[in-house]
């Protein structure tokens, strides 16, 4: 490879990372708060948990989406070796 040059699947997946990691990490820290709020301040904890619940349908949505790229890509490649 070129220097200077990014290699797409390379650049892809540190994309799908990053993506996901960022959902995670708000996954970990709003369930440490709540965690330590669920007894003085149930209020701020369901909140935190309420957070945790969309991250998850955000993950949820990104995996759907690289499952998705994955057959399209697996059926481009049928296509092309034929």
């Amino acid at each position: 490879m070129k220097r200077g040059v990014v290699d797409p699947e390379l650049d892809f997946y540190g994309q799908v990372v990053s993506e996901l990691g960022q959902p995670l990490t708000t996954i970990s820290r709003n369930g440490q708060l709540a965690k330590r709020l669920i007894r003085t301040d149930p209020d701020r904890a369901s909140e935190a948990l309420d957070q945790v619940v969309a991250e998850i349908g955000r993950v949820k949505l990104l995996l759907g989406e690289l499952r998705d790229r994955a057959r399209d890509t697996e059926h481009a490649e049928a296509l092309f070796k034929g």
